[in-house]
Formats: C-alpha cells, sequence, structure tokens
C-alpha cells in the first residue's frame, strides 16, 4: 500500500472521516472530491482517499488533489494484488476494508468516487444530529438517484428515528452515500463476514441496526449514478436472488443470531425469488 501520510501527515484530529473508494472513475472523481471539500463545518474532517489501482486517470487526478489539500486528503494506492474475491469475482474489499481501518474520525462517511454531496452542510447537520442523539448508530437522508435512462428523481426520506425492533424487517435505508456513522467498528471488521458477503453496505446497515436507533433526515445530501457494472447488476437473476439468500443467512450466522430476524428480515422472499428464478413460476 502506498500512501501519501508519510509526505504530507495530517497534524489535527478529525472528527469525521469521508472515506471514498475509487476505481476507474476519471470522468467523475474531480466533482466528487470538489463536492466533499466544499463541506462547511465548525470542525475538522479527513478524507480518505482509496485508489484501488484504475487504469485510466483517476489515480493521477487524485494524486494532484491529494497534493493541493495536504491538510484534508489522506491517498492510499491501493496494490491490485490485494483485492479480494468474493464467489469467483475480485472486489473492491479490501479498498473498502483497508480505508474504513484508515479511519480516525469520531464518525464515518462513505461516497464512491462516482457519487458526490449535494449539500454542504450535510457534515454538520448529521454531526450535530449523532451528538444530540448518542443512541442512534447511524443517520441517513435523502438523495438524487440518476436513473439507468440518465434521468434524475429525487428519493426522499422521512424524518423518523427507528427503534431496534421496527428495524428487524428491514434490510436497507437510503443510500450509503447518504449516510453517517459512528466508528465503532472493531468487532465488525474482524468478522468474517466481511470477506464473505457480497453486499458490503447491507452488512454495515445489519451491523449498526443491532448497534443502536437508525435515524432518517429529509434534506438531501447526495447524487447517486446508476452503475449497471455493480456488482448486484452485472448479475443474473438467479445469482442475485441465491445472494441476496445468502448474505441474510450470513446475517445470522455471523451478526444477530436471531432466528425470529431471519425469517422476518426478507430471507423468504429472496429464497422464492431464487427458486422462481431456477424453475420459473
Amino acid at each position: 500500500m502506498i500512501s501519501n501520510d508519510s509526505v504530507h501527515p495530517i497534524t489535527s484530529s478529525p472528527l469525521v472521516s469521508i472515506c471514498v473508494q475509487t476505481y476507474q472513475h476519471e470522468k467523475f472523481i474531480a466533482q466528487c472530491l470538489d463536492s466533499l471539500l466544499s463541506q462547511k463545518t465548525d470542525f475538522n474532517f479527513e478524507i480518505i482517499v482509496g485508489e484501488d489501482g484504475s487504469s485510466d486517470r483517476t489515480a493521477e487526478i487524485c494524486d494532484s488533489f491529494a497534493k493541493k489539500y495536504p491538510d484534508k486528503i489522506r491517498l492510499f494506492k491501493r496494490d491490485p494484488k490485494n483485492k479480494i474475491s468474493i464467489r469467483g469475482k475480485k472486489t473492491g474489499r479490501f479498498n473498502f476494508l483497508e480505508n474504513l481501518k484508515a479511519a480516525r474520525g469520531k464518525y464515518i462517511c462513505l461516497c464512491d468516487g462516482d457519487d458526490y454531496w449535494t449539500n454542504v452542510r450535510k457534515l454538520q447537520k448529521q454531526y450535530n444530529f449523532l451528538n444530540e442523539n448518542p443512541k442512534v448508530s447511524l443517520v441517513y437522508s435523502s438523495y438524487t438517484h440518476q436513473r439507468q435512462d440518465l434521468s434524475s428523481v429525487i428519493e426522499p426520506v422521512e424524518e423518523k428515528i427507528l427503534e431496534p425492533e421496527e428495524l428487524k424487517t428491514i434490510h436497507y435505508l437510503g443510500h450509503v452515500s447518504t449516510w453517517m456513522f459512528r466508528n465503532d467498528l472493531q468487532s465488525l471488521l474482524s468478522n468474517p463476514i466481511v470477506y464473505k458477503a457480497f453486499a458490503m453496505d447491507m452488512v454495515l446497515f445489519a451491523y449498526f441496526k443491532i448497534k443502536g436507533k437508525i435515524a432518517g433526515q429529509s434534506f438531501t445530501s447526495s447524487f447517486y449514478r446508476y452503475n449497471a457494472s455493480g456488482m448486484l447488476r452485472s448479475k443474473k437473476k438467479v445469482e442475485s436472488a441465491r445472494d441476496f439468500a445468502m448474505i441474510h443467512f450470513y446475517f445470522f450466522i455471523y451478526i444477530h443470531r436471531d432466528i425470529k430476524t431471519l425469517f422476518t428480515s426478507g430471507t423468504g422472499y429472496f429464497i422464492k425469488r431464487y427458486l422462481i428464478a431456477i424453475f420459473g413460476s
């Protein structure tokens, strides 16, 4: 792993870490980083950029930003030989996990290199909220979703706080680019599920919904681009249904160990989808 930390050490202690996972994002990464740097806060924050061995100009652009903003950006260039394969496919999981391990803030946010933030007060609003609500483990907000046909729609979120009991039947809320969560990941990062489950954002959500309450905020904070080559959308229907069923079993085995939650969290639905995909309706 190559890092710019030794050249440009960040001396201030950040209260929030923004983890950016980027690969083949030369068209988008500058907009992403500009949107993060534009955040207006009364506290220090850091931007951790994990560049995953792109063959386009992504690394070059990231280098330029890291040199221009040495007090904000920590750039990590991942060695492709460290890529983790899940179900036979190389993924960005190593990069994702190493970004989380590098985070020094009290709270963590995520933004993929092809997405960006649209509200300059996102960090401040969510930081204030988590400070004021110590029993909330994760907060999310509304976002703009660019669909496959390039049209955009706002995905609204209701202002509410969900209790752990309510969350048992919910397997995901919002979009990961809108989240802020507590940097309380030690037990998760050493859990075998992070090397087995195909969707790390779903793993994070399953983990945080047993750590405390989860809250929604109505303001719009990010722009999420549809990615047809993503790990989920590039799968055939039968593979996707199988993997969704499998991830809920992983949640049971490695996270909650609650048999009731296993069969109320959507597992039965995904098993049914899997069987229909194999045998037809």
